[in-house]
């Protein structure tokens, strides 16, 4: 292995070379890199005023890991003196915004890494206001209330990636408000408390996700109070000090979000000092309350510890100077993250020092008319503008109108129709290291479709709207093809703006663009933005072309987009800039230069390619270079045969930046990578299945993945899982002990033999950690057993100590990553106690592998045969068949409490159909319970904070299925990301 580290002197050089140690200038590489950043672990008091209003612009550094606290270098301070403004941040960044005297609407920007400030110039509050709250998640902060001459309910909203500032009107205070507290998590934000004509103990939640406000009255502050302070983490809020009608607190309310429920702390949990009009900020462990009056002004800086509750001062962290009307803020407060985070790397490609890119710097372009339909693929070479013919790579069948998108390594081809009157759906991939195509098992569009747009960015393509058979309908519909797994699903989301055929498409990594297209509002010139990272498409105002636009050629680069405009013989190209998104027709020096119809059009970062169209047809070659937005002809790179409506593709297509080969080298780093935010819901009865079925919760979307399926029919089972694999095992027929382990990355299932359950049984329950899977109880015993699969080796051993307490089958459990809780079942199987249903819920803790029941987490309801899944908060066990009394299944949704071992129905989160025997998985945010008798396909969704449930369509399984069992890399609060060991490049 290379290793070029520690060279100094010629002689080296030759040393290494010598031994094959030296790498070649061409294997070198110069790239931006994402990398890992930790959140500073400190916090940021500012808006510092003494008791006369000597306003002053100073910032004050506390450092968590210390305890101790001093003066920011000047480069912190304000850009203007004032006192009572709103302060929020994220990781990288603190806002100071608003203030008075005077009453300022500004807002200064705090970089952590340099401890510099500096004023936002288009960025202000939408009214000049002061002592309001501000709290906020990741990606944005919300300021809401305040005064001027007036009381304001006004929120408004900054997004911290562009600097905008919004007023969001549904999230408004209930009341104006002034002199609030506020703090929040990654979800949600909590207004506190305020004066408005009288002192106010009200509490309103914000929810970041659609930007509304509701009043929690169960949140309500135990005490009214206004000039109070708040901090908190990801699972509870604090509240200290204030002004009572004149009494001042060193009292602190605990708000936890979980329940909505406010309490009021012991004495120990109390300031040091009563006071109010002062500051509060934190990490994830501790809050920090600082400053404050009445006199005399103090300096004080007080810690609560979140962990016990309990307060106490220290004078280490003392404010530089006693202060009031201060205001604070943290990198970890709020919720935000402790852990590192990706970071993004600059926008320019990586490049190598001397030699070719590393992905082929060809374009291809397959089928099209002329005179017959064909199936003839030809490749052009970018660096000679030269084209050949390359038969191996030819479609399956001649046709005209396909549609083409490109990976770095190969090209999709789909769609289209023949003389014949055949039309296709299948997908057929080109390999561009062997030229040669072949169709891609289980690849197919959802309907038959022809003159699609089509665009994509390095990791995923798109086929989008098209005339579909039988019916020759134009349609909407977009379908999604990620590359890395081979597969497609239907995204409703992406859907275009109106249905129609020959929209033409060009974007870059991030948004596709797509032009024109004839439809049922007849053809138009209007463009829909296609936005890859959620998957959505939103017509975009004011953008028309300077004509309309269908089938016809486009492509661009990083920056802009080239449309061939007009339906007909035309020669006129019209440039989208996507940063402004405005569009503009170029001058004669770039129009094509013959008039053509319907060609193919790909290229590279520094230039297009319009090859072929009619009539005639032609086999000509464009070239238009991006530079200069000059074409010419290349005789060179002429298609090989005449002919229209050709697709075309290319692993440079859109200017994409080309992959980093791996540089050898001796060191690798260890970074963290997100684990697959997907659930698997595999097998069940009747008759008994093997398929898979996996769920996209990023877009509520479910496709069969076979190459998942289970080696074997079964059902009644039970399935958990770590971070890279779900394990489903014992089942019916038989009962059966095999186990079969699902890997996530390449969507492929195996048997594994050494992690067969110790007893042969069904309608047992499973969950577990990153480290084990435990599955336990089950039929027709019934059985006690508990046995524990351990990953790293795909073992399993019975663990007598972890038995249940009560034998039992059709159990079902769920946990995080400390404890397994299996809930309910049936004590026996054609016996007297047949159709005894329980309500037991028994806690498996896993770093002793002992099992005890604990009563008060015992489900509302007696029953068996549910779904359950969780967080790392707690769990949720959904659906189930009572029997003794009540021959019919339930929607019941009971939640678990880990921290308290205590279990609640929440009627909100019901499940929308009621069955059983179905199965549970989902993520941090949310569950889904998929399945069950009735014999169904229903998909529903519990939303964790809202204890909300919802039927999501489009998650829905393949086919009906009951007696099933499901995993997930996300589930039982496993981790949402991983270490991954990469290599270091040089």
């Amino acid at each position: 292995m290379t290793n070029t580290r520690g060279v100094f002197t010629l002689r080296q050089i030759r040393n290494k070379k010598k031994d094959g140690e030296w790498v070649p200038l061409d294997e070198v590489w110069v790239a931006p890199s994402p990398f890992f950043a930790t959140p500073p672990n400190t916090g940021y008091f500012a808006f510092s005023a003494s008791p006369s209003q000597n306003l002053q612009s100073n910032v004050d550094k506390v450092d968590f890991t210390t305890n101790t606290t001093s003066p920011a270098p000047t480069s912190a301070n304000l850009s203007s003196a004032r006192n009572e403004g709103f302060a929020v941040g994220n990781s990288t960044h603190g806002y100071f915004a608003g203030g008075r005297y005077p009453t300022f609407s500004i807002v200064d920007k705090l970089e952590y890494v340099s401890d510099t400030t500096s004023l936002l110039p288009s960025t202000n509050l939408t009214s000049p206001r002061f002592a309001g709250g501000a709290t906020g998640n990741s990606t944005h902060g919300y300021f809401g209330g305040g005064y001027d001459t007036s009381t304001f309910s006004t929120m408004d909203r900054i997004t911290y990636s562009s600097g905008t500032m919004v007023a969001v009107p549904n999230a408004s205070l209930s009341l104006p408000n002034y002199y609030i507290a506020a703090t929040g998590n990654s979800t949600h934000g909590y207004f506190s408390g305020g004066y408005n004509a009288n002192y106010l103990s009200t509490i309103d939640k914000v929810d970041y996700s659609s930007d509304t406000r509701e009043a929690i009255p169960g949140a309500s502050l135990l005490t009214s109070r206004l000039g109070h302070a708040a901090t908190g983490n990801s699972t509870a809020g604090y509240f200290g000090g204030g002004d009572n009608s004149g009494t001042i607190s060193s009292s602190i309310e605990k708000l936890s979000y979980s329940t909505n429920t406010t309490e009021a702390l012991p004495s120990s949990a109390d300031l040091d000092i009563a006071r109010y009009i002062f500051g509060a900020t934190g990490n994830s462990t501790d809050g920090y309350f600082g400053g404050g009056t009445p006199g005399p002004t103090r300096s004080t800086m007080d810690k609560i510890s979140y962990s016990t509750d309990t307060t106490a001062a220290i004078p280490n962290a003392n404010l530089s100077a006693a202060s009031y009307r201060n205001r604070a803020l943290s990198a970890r407060a709020n919720g935000l993250p402790s852990s590192p985070y990706l970071v993004d790397a600059p926008s320019s490609a990586p490049q190598r020092y001397t030699g070719n890119s590393p992905s082929p710097n060809t374009g291809y372009f397959g089928g099209g008319y002329g005179p017959s339909y064909s199936s003839l693929m030809d490749k052009i070479s970018y660096s000679s503008d030269t084209t050949v013919a390359v038969p191996g790579a030819n479609l399956s069948a001649g046709r005209y109108f396909p549609s083409a998108v490109s990976s770095f390594t190969g090209g999709y081809f789909t769609g289209g129709r023949s003389n014949s009157g055949t039309y296709y759906s299948a997908i057929e991939k080109v390999n561009y290291a062997t030229d040669t195509t072949a169709p891609v098992s289980g690849l197919n569009l959802s309907a038959i479709r022809y003159r699609m747009a089509s665009v994509g960015n390095t990791t995923e393509g798109y086929f989008i709207t098209g005339t579909q058979y039988p019916g020759s309908a134009d349609v909407s519909t977009a379908e999604k093809v990620t590359y890395s797994t081979d597969t497609i699903a239907p995204i409703p989301s992406a859907n275009s703006s109106y249905a129609s055929n020959g929209k033409t498409a060009a974007g870059n990594l991030t948004a596709g663009y797509l032009a024109g297209g004839l439809g049922s509002l007849g053809a138009v010139s209007t463009v829909d933005r296609l936005t890859y990272s959620s998957s959505t498409t939103a017509l975009v105002p004011g953008v028309n072309f300077s004509t309309f636009i269908r089938s016809q050629g486009a492509t661009g680069n990083s920056t802009h987009g080239y449309f061939q405009v007009g339906n007909s013989t035309v020669t006129t190209i019209d440039k989208l800039t996507y940063s402004t998104e405005t569009r503009s027709t170029l001058p004669s020096g770039a129009n094509l230069t013959l008039a053509r119809r319907f060609p193919g059009a790909t290229g590279s970062a520094g230039s297009g390619y319009f090859g072929g169209g009619g009539p005639g047809p032609r086999s000509t070659m464009d070239k238009i270079s991006y530079s200069t937005d000059t074409t010419a002809a290349v005789p060179g790179g002429n298609l090989t045969a005449a002919r229209y409506s050709p697709a075309a593709t290319g692993a440079r297509d859109n200017g994409f930046p080309q992959p980093l080969p791996e540089t050898p080298t001796p060191q690798t780093l260890t970074s963290l990578v997100p684990t697959p935010n997907t659930g698997y819901f595999g097998g069940g009865n009747f008759p008994r299945i093997s398929s898979m079925d996996k769920v996209t919760y990023s877009t509520d979307t479910t496709a069969a993945v076979p190459g998942a399926n289970l080696t074997v029919l079964r059902g009644y089972f039970a399935a958990t899982s770590n971070s890279t694999a779900g394990y489903f095992g014992g089942g019916s027929p038989g009962p059966v002990t095999s186990m079969e382990k699902v890997t996530y990355a390449s969507d492929t299932t195996a048997a594994v033999p050494g992690a067969n359950l110790s007893a042969a049984r069904y309608g047992l329950g499973a969950t577990g950690n990153s480290n084990a899977g435990y599955f336990g109880g089950g039929g027709a015993g019934p059985f006690s057993t508990m046995d524990k699969v351990t990953y790293a080796s795909d073992t399993t051993v019975a663990v007598p100590g972890a038995n249940l307490s009560v034998a039992r089958y059709g159990v079902t459990a769920t946990g995080n990553s400390t404890a397994g809780y299996f809930g309910g079942g049936s004590p026996g199987v054609g016996s007297p106690s047949g159709n005894v249903r329980v309500s037991l819920v028994d806690k498996v803790t896993y770093s002793s592998d002992t099992t005890a029941a604990v009563p008060g987490a015992n489900l509302s309801l007696a029953r068996y045969d549910m779904g359950a899944t969780g967080n790392s908060t707690h769990g949720y066990f959904g659906g189930g068949f009572p029997g003794v009394s009540l021959f019919t299944p339930v929607s019941t949704m009971d939640k678990v409490t880990y921290s308290s071992d205590t279990t609640a129905a929440v009627p909100g989160a019901n499940l929308t159909v009621a069955r059983y025997i179905l199965a549970a998985t989902g993520n941090s945010t949310s569950g889904y319970f998929g399945g069950g008798i009735p014999n169904t396909s229903l998909m529903d969704k519990v939303t964790y904070s809202t204890d909300t449930t919802v039927a999501v369509p489009g998650a829905n399984f393949s086919i009906t299925r009951n007696a099933l069992a499901a995993s997930s890399a996300r589930a039982n609060g496993l981790p949402e990301t991983i270490a991954s060991p990469a290599p270091v490049y040089v």
